[in-house]
This record gives structure tokens, sequence and C-alpha cells, in this order.
């Protein structure tokens, strides 16, 4: 029996697993928590950081996987890359995933390629922040080079504000750099792909996104397709397969980031070399290409041929996340209604009764989720107000 390790066993992570174990692998699962979701769907389990990577090796050699796997997560994929070149695996390459986890070199990788980006500065002081505003000018994103789901991203207006997001992104730098770019005003885009075994890229999916106003800019809802003309659709996936092969990328799956701003020119926001998170791999890229994307990553991991054979779905497919007032729960209601609704492909919450809900900080602090796919927009609408409608989050202080 061939064995698959799959590193990052989070909720994210469980379709892989289940795709591993339908096409009979022994799967040995590492996650950060032994409350992980994903552990339950394996054989075997470990309790490592995927940051780790001494231990995680350790665990590597001790289990003699015929290939490693892992999805929606930067720090997985990177140790998925180190470990696999340690033992002589198959993997996505590790000069892409060096370049795709760390947004500076990334950034000065597609500069070097012509690429339209924010002008950026890395910065590694408060006072190299502060040069860096004086030479871009306000206002400016702070970010930190390395984390996922915004952590530690802001909006900066004015100096004064500067240090309390120079803190926050340095709070959440694991390298202890941080990027200082101009703010771009536009419509967020994504676009995900993956390259086949023959080393073509194939742009899969574009998605644009609404995003909350304020510092801490938070993504709210994201569009299959994106809600932009055809013309700007071309412009933005031959832009994306110059990025990708700026970075060097040959092999697995793309979730690229863009702004198209109002006089349609395409600004690089970031690239990772694996899919994107909340189950855009797992299951939307899926829905709108009609690829198995676990099975490519696990064919990908143990050098099994997989032929690329795109089925695109005409329809409309919508990623909205949930985001409550703030207050003490007692009681959520309606989640397995919704779960039998036509076209309700998924639906989850990161909250229960008991938790006491603040305001939204970051992406990663968003209640819950849930995807939708329809024939247009207008039932979407529909469907989303429904949705709406049957779940029933109840406060302590409801009368």
């Amino acid at each position: 029996m061939l064995r698959l390790m799959v590193i990052g066993a989070t909720w994210e992570q469980i379709p892989l697993i289940q795709e591993a174990k339908k096409l009979g692998f022994n799967v040995l699962a590492t996650a950060t928590s032994k409350d992980a979701e994903g552990l339950s769907y394996a054989d075997k389990q470990e309790l490592v950081d995927p940051r780790d990577l001494i231990h995680m090796l350790k665990i590597a050699k001790s289990y003699q996987p015929n290939g490693i796997a892992s999805d929606e997560c930067d720090y997985s994929h990177y140790a998925n890359v180190f470990v696999s070149e340690n033992l002589g695996l198959p993997h996505d390459g590790l000069k892409s995933s060096q370049l795709t986890t760390n947004k500076l070199w990334m950034r000065d990788a597609c500069h070097k390629a012509r690429i339209l980006q924010p002008r950026f500065i890395g910065c590694r002081t408060i006072e190299d922040a502060k040069r860096a505003i004086e030479v871009i000018g306000l206002p400016v994103i702070v970010k930190p080079v390395d984390n996922r789901g915004a952590s530690g991203v802001k909006v900066v207006n004015s100096i004064e504000n500067l240090k309390e997001a120079y803190l926050d992104a340095l709070m959440n730098a694991y390298s202890r750099e941080v990027i200082v770019e101009a703010y771009i005003e536009g419509i967020h885009i994504t676009v995900d792909g993956c390259v086949d075994q023959d080393g073509i890229h194939h742009n899969l999916a574009i998605a644009s996104k609404k995003v909350t106003k304020g510092n801490k800019p938070i993504i709210f809802e994201v569009n299959y397709p994106a809600k932009i003309t055809d013309e700007n659709r071309e412009y933005i996936m031959q832009t994306n397969s110059q990025v990708v092969d700026a970075l060097n990328i040959s092999s697995g799956l793309t979730h690229s980031e863009y702004i198209l701003d109002g006089k349609g020119r395409c600004f690089l926001v970031e690239t990772a070399n694996r899919g994107g998170g909340v189950y855009t791999s797992a299951k939307i890229i899926p829905i709108i290409s009609g690829i198995n994307i676990s099975e490519l990553l696990i064919s990908n991991a143990i050098g099994r041929s997989f032929e690329i054979k795109l089925h695109p779905y005409l329809g409309e497919v919508v990623l909205r996340f949930f985001i409550f007032k703030p207050g003490n729960i007692v009681d959520i209601r309606g989640i397995e209604k919704v779960k039998t609704f036509h076209g309700v492909e998924f639906i989850k919450l990161f909250i229960r009764p008991g938790d006491i809900l603040n305001a939204v900080q970051s992406g990663a602090e968003r209640h819950g989720f849930v995807i939708l796919k329809s024939t247009n927009s207008n039932s979407i609408d529909q469907l989303y107000q429904k949705v709406m409608d049957s779940v029933l989050v109840v406060y302590k202080d409801d009368k």
C-alpha cells in the first residue's frame, strides 16, 4: 500500500485526505493541534508545527512516505517541499517555494521581470518604515513579509498611525521584516491556476472580491467569474502567466492576487505556489474548472500521471464570509437546514455557543463562510438571503 504524508491537517485539508483514502493510500497527517479536524480522517497522526522543519523531517524519515502533499497553507507547502527535497521525493520546487512564501523576495523577482506592482520597500525598523513613507507617500499598506489571512495588514493614512501598524505587522512576521507599499484603490482580483506535468501553466478561474473599508481591509465576498470586462479578464490572465514564469513555478497550484485600478492597470499583490484557502482549491476551483485538485496534488506527490481536462462551469460561484455583530453567543440555529438548500455547496462556522465575539480585525477572525453556486447573480443573491434568513445567532442579551 502506498503511503502519503499530508502536512497541515486542518479542516482545509480534509478533502485532500479524503481523496487520498479514496485512492487507497495509507495516510499520515500532521497538525499543530490535537483538535485539528483533519487528523481523524487519517490512518496515523503526528503533532508538529509546519515551521518546525527539523521535527517534520524526523517524522517523515520514520514514516517513509511515497509522497508528501499539502494544499491551502504557505507553511505546509514550504514544509512539504523542504522535506520532499531532503527525501528525494517529487515536489513543486524549492526555488519557487522560497520566492512565494516571502512577499519581499517575490516582489523583487517580479520587479526584475518588469511586472507592475505597487511601489514597495522592505523595512526592518520603524525608521525604515518612516523613510519608506517619505519615498512612497501616504496612504500606504504595512504588512508582514510572511503570513496569511491578512494577519498584520493595515492601511496607514497618517504618520501618527504608523507605529501601531508597524508593530502589528512585526508581531505577525516570522522573519521579523515588513513591507511598506503604496495603497492602490481598485477592484481586488484573484486568479487560480495549476501547472500540468509538462510544465505548462493553466489559468483555471478568476474572481473579483469585495473588501471592507477602513484601515484593516477584510475580504467578505469573492465572486466567480470576476465582475470585470472580458478585456480586463484576458489582460489579468496574461499577467498572471508572466508572474508564474517570473517566479519559476513549474509544478503544482498557483493562487495570485491583483488590484485592477480605475485606469485599467493590473497591479500584482502576491502569488502563492499552493491552492487558495477557505476551500478555494478544494471545492470552488473543481466546480469551476471540472478538475479534481486534490487528485492532482496527490498525483504530483508520487509522480503519477494526471491529465488536465477542463470542463468549465457556465454559472456563477460565490464565497461569502460571515461577520456577525459582537456579543456573547448562547445559541446558533439553522446550519443543518441551510446544508439542504440546493446551490449551497458548503457552509462552515468558526464560532459556537459560549463564544464572545469582538469586532473582526483580520481575515483570520471572520466567523465562517458559505460557498454558493447558481446560474446567475440574481439567483445567488436570493439564495444568500435565504441562508441569512435561516442562520440565527442568539446573543445573551437578546430578548
